[in-house]
């Protein structure tokens, strides 16, 4: 079993890197293990919607510096290098500290079957951000919907995948997956996303 506390915090359980709009990358979860932050990369491909957790590394939990933000929110502070381009001829590079939020998953709450959230259909709206919420059904706009088909690209997708339990919405590109938006309840009337980069880190929407 993984499990960890620190300081009275509860560390158990899955949880979810978050990404904003400066993290490239596939998404990726952390465990927490004794002293050691596991992480893990997960399937290019779900198998019928499942997805599958790979460890790629680990490190030392009492060598990172860290916050919570709540009690289901981590950040994890490291060091990196910022490049900035002055002129043609220069440029320098500095020493920068990067914050990486990382959220608790916890199991969909539904009545509804696999096919029946498919199905659902809700428009969400994030900080003046409206997003579609729309399983396998092109997302780009008409214009881009066609320069996609003349160049034999396909366009962004939201495809139903699950983690022991947690549903999300998989936004894949081009058929990669950039970004996880865990579910935290789903109905027929109303959905309850949560994750996000920014405050609100929860929404609920009809």
């Amino acid at each position: 079993m993984i499990f960890n506390s620190v300081n009275g915090k509860n560390l158990s359980g899955t949880w979810l890197m978050i990404k904003d709009g400066a993290t490239y990358g596939k998404p990726m979860f952390i465990e927490f293990k004794n002293d050691q932050i596991l992480h893990y990369d997960i399937s290019e491909q779900s198998k019928n919607g499942a997805l599958e957790k790979k460890l790629v590394y680990s490190e030392k939990f009492s060598e990172t510096k860290n916050e919570f933000v709540n009690e289901n929110r981590i950040r994890l502070y490291r060091m990196g290098k910022t490049h900035t381009v002055i002129s043609e001829t220069e440029s320098k590079t500095e020493d920068t500290e990067f914050a990486t939020d990382y959220e608790r998953i916890e199991p969909t709450k539904t009545d509804l079957t696999k096919t029946e959230i498919e199905e659902s259909k809700f428009n969400v709206e994030w900080n003046n951000e409206k997003i579609r919420f729309v399983f396998n059904k092109d997302l780009s706009s008409p214009t881009i919907q066609e320069i996609n088909k003349r160049m034999k690209r396909e366009g962004r997708k939201m495809i139903l995948e699950n983690l022991n339990g947690t549903y999300f919405g998989a936004i894949y590109d081009n058929g990669i997956r950039e970004t996880l938006i865990p579910i935290r309840e789903i109905s027929a009337e109303k959905i309850t996303l949560y994750g996000f980069p920014k405050k609100p880190y929860e929404i609920t929407t009809n």
